[in-house]
């Protein structure tokens, strides 16, 4: 489905201040953090470069979505610092498009690039409930965090599945929102310290709740 004109006003292009000044502070960090390996990178092809950049990127944004990361809040800070005038323009996204301009939710492709899988094999595991989206403006996304190092997939399936039918925003709340069965820790969290059969736990009081919610057996 086409983006509306307010969405594609809103998204940086390739020629934007924005997208300049974030190549230019990458460019920086790959240089101070190794010079021989950065230069290296002028050797490869532009295609490749990023391709493997873009890959790098979903992954990280997943591993920032699994510590709860406010990188809105970073960014404000960062655009307060460097121009006042632009301070309003991340509050006037909504909070879902926000989710997807920090890289917390990945259309299809990027998704598959970073987890080296084909769309097909995509829609397979969303069928089997190994995976789930979420929708914006009639099209699916998929959470950044099933393709975050430091997580183990199979985890992150077996939760997934254990919530059964819920909604795929319902889904997303449960794994970033804090659980006070986890100790005030969202299940990301918890999983990222290993603790996978206590997130299995609260996964399986919610789905259970919420079918006692859609049978009209509210509990008290």
């Amino acid at each position: 489905m086409p983006r509306s004109a307010r969405e594609n006003s809103d998204r940086p292009t390739l020629g934007d201040a924005r997208m300049e000044y974030l190549f230019r502070r990458a460019a920086v960090a790959a240089v101070l953090c190794d010079p021989i390996a950065a230069e290296a990178l002028l050797d490869l092809p532009d295609a490749e470069v990023g391709r493997r950049f873009k890959i790098c990127l979903a992954r990280v944004m997943g591993v920032a979505t699994v510590l709860n990361v406010d990188l809105r809040s970073l960014r404000e800070q960062d655009e307060k610092q460097r121009c006042k005038r632009k301070r309003g323009a991340i509050r006037r996204m909504s909070s879902r498009n926000a989710l997807v301009a920090e890289g917390k939710l990945l259309r299809a492709k990027t998704f598959c690039e970073a987890s080296d899988i084909t769309e097909q094999r995509l829609c397979k595991r969303v069928a089997k409930g190994r995976i789930f989206s979420v929708e914006i403006g009639g099209e699916q996304f998929y959470p950044a965090f099933f393709v975050a190092n430091g997580l183990d997939r199979n985890d992150l399936s077996r939760v997934a599945r254990r919530l059964g039918g819920l909604a795929g925003w319902s889904k997303w709340s449960f794994f970033t929102r804090p659980q006070e069965s986890l100790g005030g820790l969202t299940p990301l969290q918890a999983l990222l310290r290993g603790d996978v059969k206590r997130v299995l736990r609260a996964a399986k009081m919610v789905e259970k709740h919420s079918r006692k919610l859609e049978n009209g057996k509210v509990p008290r």
